[in-house]
């Protein structure tokens, strides 16, 4: 299943090939939850505007692999499918979407202020999500 997971998005990729922005037309881009993924987004990214939900979800993986970059290796926030999955699907976003300027380096690497917040977000969605299933 992996494999033609992994074939599909390389399809999906080829297609959209340099396609997202790679510069920021907003001075002080905002860092947004991503319900579909559980992950975060910056709203420059150009991801969502695009309208074009094969390239929206072979993202996931993506947002949900870089999400992990940013709070460190010490604090597990999850997967899509597996963490090398998500891993290798990443580093294959990064050959056909190169200069995207979510691959920058302040949005790909540990940050404590940024871990600290994605982590309090992920933790009122759990117990909201645990909430909304026991009632």
């Amino acid at each position: 299943m992996n494999i033609i997971l992994k074939i599909w998005i390389w399809i999906t990729f080829i297609r959209n090939k340099e396609t997202l922005p790679t510069e920021s037309k907003i001075d002080s881009p905002k860092m947004e939850y991503e319900t579909m993924s559980g992950s975060f987004i910056w709203e420059d990214e150009g991801l969502w505007e695009c309208r074009n939900h094969h390239l929206q979800d072979a993202f996931k993986y993506v947002i949900n692999h870089r999400m992990n970059l940013i709070v460190g290796p010490d604090n597990n926030v999850g997967v899509m499918r597996s963490k090398k999955f998500d891993k290798s699907i990443f580093k294959m976003a990064k050959k056909f979407f190169p200069n995207w300027i979510g691959f920058n380096n302040s949005r790909c690497s540990y940050d404590f202020e940024l871990a600290d917040r994605i982590l309090r977000i992920k933790k009122v969605e759990k117990w909201g999500f645990d909430k909304l299933a026991n009632e």
